[in-house]
């Protein structure tokens, strides 16, 4: 019998049952894929993340390697899974200094600690005007949008920019419909509607079998540079209007975003695994 730890952390959240829950699994050597997508799929959390730790003398500098699993696929990008495995490795791993590198599908990410919180430097998600069927745009709101969009840079999610906070927070998508896109997921976004927030958005990939993801990293890579742009600002603060809902403060810079959250420890425990 073979023994992991395993963590469950509230990334994106200041307080408990809040932002995004996310399985942290440290190893000391990869399984295999078929074993860690069986680990996602039995916590049936938005992403289960696995980190090994890498020497940086050998691996171009990074201390660990860092992998994403929902419970149907891996994915290339996580941010709430991402802040999660840092704030594992920061407070329990116990990593010495205030910075982590991590090799990833999406290149070299970095974690620093800020204060009680964490930001993560993560690659831009590049968006250009595309339309958006019909039956897609039926499925989420009646109401019209103001823009749509796709993302380029992965050639995935559809985007649908409205005017009104109000259609993003209080929708609700035919999960049924949106579940036979071959695109990975549908972004809705909107400006912010309290004092302090910049954008209201929201995250849904059935598809991926997450009818809605509750606060997204990914995601405000996606939104962040487009608000930062039309609002004329670099620091926006967005708000995911989801049922657990939560806050990720974006920088633009050039072509990353700087994601600055809180996480908090929920349980612990350990999975057994047959040799």
């Amino acid at each position: 019998m073979t023994t992991l730890p395993i963590y469950q952390i509230d990334a994106f959240a200041d307080r408990m049952f809040a932002g995004n829950p996310a399985a942290v699994v440290p190893l000391d050597g990869w399984l295999a894929d078929a074993v860690m997508q069986n680990i996602a799929l039995e916590n049936n959390l938005s992403e289960t993340a696995f980190v090994v730790k890498l020497d940086p003398a050998k691996d171009d500098g990074a201390d660990f390697h860092i992998r994403w699993f929902t419970p149907t696929v891996e994915v290339p990008l996580c941010g709430h899974a991402t802040l999660a495995s840092a704030f594992v490795i920061f407070n329990i791993l116990g990593l010495d200094g205030d910075i982590i590198r991590l090799q990833s599908a999406s290149g070299i990410l970095t974690a620093r600690r800020d204060g009680d919180m964490i930001v993560l430097d993560f690659p831009k998600q590049s968006i250009a005007p595309d339309d958006v069927p019909a039956h897609v745009l039926a499925a989420i709101s009646d109401a019209a949008p103001r823009e749509t969009f796709r993302v380029t840079s992965r050639d995935t999610d559809f985007v649908v920019v409205y005017d009104d906070a109000s259609v993003v927070r209080n929708m609700t998508p035919d999960m049924s419909a949106l579940g036979k896109l071959a695109e990975r997921g549908v972004i809705v976004t909107a400006p912010g509607d309290q004092s302090g927030i910049d954008m209201v958005s929201r995250y849904f990939l059935p598809a991926l079998g997450i009818d809605e993801d509750p606060v997204t990293g990914y995601m405000h890579c996606v939104v962040s540079p487009y608000w930062a742009e039309r609002i004329g600002k670099s620091n926006v603060v967005g708000y995911q209007a989801s049922k657990r809902g939560g806050i990720v403060d974006c920088t633009v810079d050039g072509d990353r975003v700087h994601l600055k959250g809180n996480a908090l420890l929920y349980l612990k425990g350990e999975i057994y695994l047959p040799d």
